[in-house]
């Protein structure tokens, strides 16, 4: 190893690459991500237990107006106007997808989490010869760093929906295996994640990245404006989501407003103490070396959560997006604002089809496990597009996509109307 490297990282990490693999496998006790300033308190119904309940209710969160007074809007591909009584059901959607997409295999997800672990593992053994490329070889490290780091996020995820295997201690243990290495608090996570996709597309109840209304966004200064809209930040928002607790309140102080109980707020203690347990491991085998840790484990963490904002936004954000308020919004119609975006070069596959799938999982969160979304979307596709309200984009341009819709979309307009949209959208159709 070149000198450039030191002698002190060759001991310290590199003789001791199998060690890392412990960081990122250490088992803990057991038991739409795009952060804004906060718009102010709320008082929001808080969804059913999860996650039995969850999917059951959803055929009783649909809107009670009458169809006459129902905003009109266009469907995304057809132009054609539609209501929310123009939609199938949750039931009819339920039904169109093969009985076996539902099927949970504990084996299956246990692959996919060992595998996950494994390239994470075998990404840190390659470091070297990415280096021999210079800066612009580690800075292609990070960024694979991240990308499979969001991976393993993706088999937590899995398991925080009940969907990693039938097992509710199955899935917490292996949700904490597979979060806490990149800091991510499994059981806090898990709570407001779960209001983000009963409430999706709700202009007040949606959590995780709530919708900035054009009176909020006059009121923000130059450096709110700057984090919400600067691809950049995408970098530190996951951070300043689930520490700083913006905009759900901090998804590690037990104390935090997004804790109601004291079983939460002990929740939150224990998958905190496995992030913190995870990352002293880290440090200690890093030498405690702050620049080896910060090389090795800080940067890779933080594109792990660019990669993780970038997907989530992604998921979520389009000039044609529709949001709803009380009275129009209906769960079926607030899932159709979800959109499947095909990554390409492979990466769907590597991410576990979180990108090109998730119109399924949305609609069915605690039902259909990741290796299963792609011959689920089939079905939905097939049913939904008569209606015109299947969205999908081809994002090979991903990157760049997520900078130019950044930049691009910055504020709802529409409120009290019970349809938003995005201003310049808006007026460009004037």
């Amino acid at each position: 190893m070149r000198c450039a490297r030191g002698v002190r990282l060759r001991h310290s990490l590199f003789s001791s690459r199998s060690y890392i693999f412990l960081v990122f496998s250490y088992p803990p006790s057991r038991r739409y991500l795009f952060p804004h300033f906060k718009q102010g308190p709320q008082s929001v119904a808080m969804p059913p237990t999860y996650p039995s309940e969850v999917e059951t209710h959803a055929t009783s969160l649909e809107p009670t107006l009458k169809e006459e007074s129902a905003p009109k809007e266009e469907n995304a591909n057809s132009k054609k106007e539609f209501t929310q009584k123009d939609l199938p059901t949750y039931q009819e959607l339920l039904n169109c997808v093969p009985k076996e997409c539902f099927e949970k295999s504990l084996t299956t997800s246990l692959a996919y989490l060992v595998w996950d672990l494994c390239v994470l593992a075998g990404m840190y053994y390659v470091e070297p010869y990415f280096e021999v490329f210079g800066i612009p070889g580690l800075l292609f490290w990070y960024f694979l760093m991240g990308m499979f780091g969001f991976s393993l996020f993706v088999v937590g995820h899995d398991c925080g929906h009940g969907t990693f295997s039938n097992y509710t201690w199955v899935n917490d243990i292996c949700g904490h295996i597979a979060h806490a290495p990149i800091l991510a608090p499994y059981w806090p996570w898990q709570k407001s994640h779960r209001q983000h996709h009963t409430y999706t597309g709700h202009l007040t109840k949606d959590r995780g990245h709530p919708w900035i209304t054009e009176k909020v966004f006059e009121k923000w200064g130059w450096s709110e404006k700057q984090y919400a809209n600067n691809p950049v930040s995408a970098f530190f928002r996951w951070v300043v989501y689930t520490f700083g607790g913006v905009t759900d309140g901090s998804h590690f102080w037990p104390g935090s407003s997004l804790f109601n109980s004291t079983t939460e707020r002990i929740q939150c203690f224990i998958s905190g103490l496995a992030c913190a347990l995870c990352a002293y491991v880290a440090f200690a085998f890093c030498s405690y070396d702050w620049l080896t840790y910060g090389k090795f484990y800080i940067v890779p963490v933080l594109c792990q959560g660019f990669w993780l904002t970038m997907v989530t936004y992604l998921q979520h954000q389009s000039d044609d997006i529709n949001v709803y308020e009380d009275g129009t919004w209906g769960y079926v119609r607030g899932q159709m604002q979800t959109i499947d975006r095909p990554y390409g070069f492979g990466i769907d596959q590597l991410m576990h089809h979180i990108t090109d799938g998730h119109v399924a999982h949305h609609l069915f969160f605690t039902k259909i496990p990741h290796y299963n979304l792609m011959k689920a979307t089939k079905a939905l596709r097939d049913k939904l597009e008569p209606f015109g309200v299947y969205r999908r984009r081809v994002s090979y341009d991903f990157l760049l996509e997520f900078c130019r819709l950044n930049m691009r979309l910055e504020y709802l307009i529409g409120e009290g109307s019970g349809l938003l949209n995005y201003a310049k959208k808006a007026k460009r159709s004037e």
